[in-house]
């Protein structure tokens, strides 16, 4: 493993975990590393960033196989990822960051509550799922055109939603291969098809300060699944936004980044 970062074209590339992984580093101060949601890339931050590096580091990664950073030949699950942000810690030298993660990036970073106690400082976990909901599964199998894992309808979303495939050409293409969105889709539709279900017992082996955040109005990771997982986890804390859903969440963002702001105030200070 390369324990030295070498420099890109923007930002900076590491080694970790067998992959080159892409991340960018701003402001100074205790870190936090925000987690990106799936499909999306470190960019979905910028206005999460531009507030917290005021007083911390934020460190923001490109997931495995999205955006700048390569993928691999293992398909890509929860499990992995998490791994590769623990990996990433420790390449970095991150002496006990906070964690923070939203929609896919909220459940990678659940997977490291539970399987990496200690290694943070305390997470942020908003828009994760304890189980699928009718309105995520239409979504999946409609404009996403997911027909099963690993098999998607090309043509019906280049039918139905070109605005995805421009979308996903200018996030990830550029920095792989002409097509490669439908590569990423077809990952996507193995791992958000099959998600993990946590039990309790799981959910009871956290133990790192956590927060949990969620819009009122998302219907893919509904308040109600939100007030479950507040109640399964000993000590955690539970915000609700209002006026947001899964993909408005960004418009609310200064409620946002109060609510993240003041837990890791508090944390910090005992």
């Amino acid at each position: 493993m390369n324990q030295s970062p070498s420099s890109g074209d923007q930002g900076t590339y590491v080694q970790v975990n067998g992959l080159r992984m892409y991340y960018e580093s701003h402001g100074e101060g205790t870190p936090v590393i925000l987690l990106h949601g799936g499909l999306e890339t470190c960019q979905m931050w910028a206005p999460v960033v531009s507030v917290l590096s005021r007083c911390h580091r934020v460190i923001t990664p490109d997931s495995r196989g999205h955006g700048r950073t390569a993928r691999s030949d293992e398909n890509i699950s929860y499990a992995l990822m998490a791994e590769d942000i623990a990996r990433f810690i420790q390449v970095l030298e991150l002496d006990k960051p906070f964690l923070a993660g939203y929609s896919d990036g909220g459940q990678v970073a659940l997977t490291m509550a539970i399987n990496y106690p200690g290694l943070v400082r305390g997470y942020m976990i908003g828009a994760t799922e304890l189980a699928m909901t009718e309105a995520f599964r239409q979504t999946l199998h409609g404009p996403l055109g997911f027909e099963g894992p690993g098999r998607v309808d090309f043509e019906r979303i280049a039918q139905t939603n070109p605005g995805l495939i421009t979308s996903l050409q200018e996030k990830h293409d550029v920095y792989h291969e002409p097509g490669y969105w439908k590569i990423l889709l077809e990952e996507a539709s193995r791992y958000w098809l099959s998600p993990p279900h946590y039990t309790s017992a799981d959910l009871m082996k956290i133990v790192d300060p956590t927060l949990f955040w969620f819009g009122d109005r998302d219907v893919f990771c509904p308040p109600e699944q939100a007030l479950e997982l507040y109640r399964m986890v000993n000590k955690s804390e539970l915000a609700v936004i209002p006026n947001a859903d899964h993909f408005t969440m960004m418009q609310q963002i200064e409620i946002a980044n109060m609510i993240l702001l003041d837990f890791m105030k508090r944390v910090i200070g005992g």
